[in-house]
């Protein structure tokens, strides 16, 4: 069975346009988590999929079945906001059933459903409430129950999660991958949180002024960018760039000589060379790779951000005084002001054309079309 599939697409909003000519696939079953700033065309892009705004070109498939002619009530799709959307002066069973009984099923039908539905996502005890006295994470569990009774297989989610703390977030994310799973959706995710992108796709999506940046697994969006904008959108914090010096066969990169094969073909002057902070190793620490590094330099701590699972350490080289991020094990405990010894991998390393901001890699790509 085919999966969703979008072909230059184009949206715009009066003289604007917020997707310029954008090429998604996922396949049937697929979680796709879309990655953007405010304004990137994340929710333009759902908006259009479910038919809420008329593209000004392009076209949607989901299913072999193309979507562009039917009006959004007959594509069945369900949709998941950041607000809920829940009617305030209905309690829940009244709520889940709404869409049932617009859809033309019994009340006593209906409300079958709907009580199934509330088991399956913990709300029974809440079905007589109001939902204007819901907390956020039970109006959500009311969306998703929503969604669940749509029974549709293609599911287009917009940041449904940003607004709640964060250990009801991390609950809600698992139950809502587990819901995903089992009824076999194909869900496309918006979202502006990196973490979450990167922990619930199977494959992510970056989207910046309606064009997709890089589409892939996340694993490979995250340590393969495709581009100096993908370098330098994911990751917190980004990947440090930095010019190649020298000539190809005798590279230096922060002062650091680099293999004579690399970025070899490469006129002098036009490479860029991005290291992530994880790949930058603090010597002594137990994070540092047995694997003795080929690159080494001495830095300066300037600040200490402590987050939990790690510090990360804002460095700058003793050298030339270049700035780079790190990060170290939480029981280290660097201070700002102390020199370390740091070391890395030049395989670590990621290189791109400085003129054009691509990667010299020829084999990402950053379509989202099946190839």
């Amino acid at each position: 069975m085919a999966g969703l599939q979008i072909r230059g697409l184009c949206v715009d909003y009066g003289t604007r346009r917020v997707i310029d000519g954008l090429d998604l696939d996922a396949q049937p079953g697929a979680f796709v988590a879309l990655l953007g700033e405010s304004g990137s065309g994340k929710s333009s892009l759902l908006r259009a999929i479910a038919g809420l705004q008329a593209p000004a070109a392009g076209s949607v498939h989901f299913g072999g079945q193309a979507l562009d002619p039917l009006p959004p009530g007959r594509r069945e799709i369900a949709m998941v906001f950041q607000d809920h959307a829940l009617l305030p002066q209905l309690d829940v069973i009244g709520n889940l059933t709404l869409g049932l009984r617009a859809r033309g099923v019994g009340a006593a039908e209906a409300t079958r459903q709907a009580t199934a539905a509330a088991q399956r996502l913990g709300l029974e005890p809440l079905l007589a409430r109001r939902a204007s006295t819901l907390s956020g994470g039970e109006a959500q569990r009311v969306a998703l129950g929503r969604a669940l009774l749509r029974q549709a297989k293609l599911v287009l989610m917009d940041e449904p999660l940003s607004a709640l703390d964060a250990p009801l977030r991390a609950r809600l994310r698992e139950e809502l991958l587990a819901l995903h799973r089992e009824q076999g959706w194909t869900t496309l995710y918006v979202t502006h949180d990196q973490a979450e992108a990167l922990a619930m796709g199977d494959q992510l999506g970056l989207l910046e002024g309606g064009r997709l940046l890089q589409y892939g697994p996340p694993a490979q969006v995250y340590s393969r960018p495709a581009s100096l904008a993908a370098a330098r959108f994911l990751g917190q914090p980004p990947m440090a760039i930095h010019p190649l010096e020298g000539e190809p066969g005798a590279w230096r990169w922060l002062g650091q000589p680099l293999p004579g094969t690399l970025a070899a073909d490469q006129p002098p002057g036009r490479v860029l060379a991005g290291l992530r902070p994880e790949a930058l190793h603090v010597q002594g620490s137990r994070w540092q790779p047995p694997r003795p590094p080929d690159l080494q330099w001495q830095a300066r701590v300037t600040g200490v951000e402590n987050a939990g699972e790690s510090l990360r350490l804002r460095l700058r080289l003793e050298v030339d005084g270049q700035r780079l991020d790190a990060r170290d094990a939480p029981e280290a405990g660097h201070a700002a002001g102390d020199t370390l010894q740091l070391g890395a991998h030049s395989a670590d390393l990621r290189l791109f054309d400085a003129d054009s901001g691509q990667a010299l890699e020829p084999d990402i790509t950053t379509s989202g079309a099946a190839a």
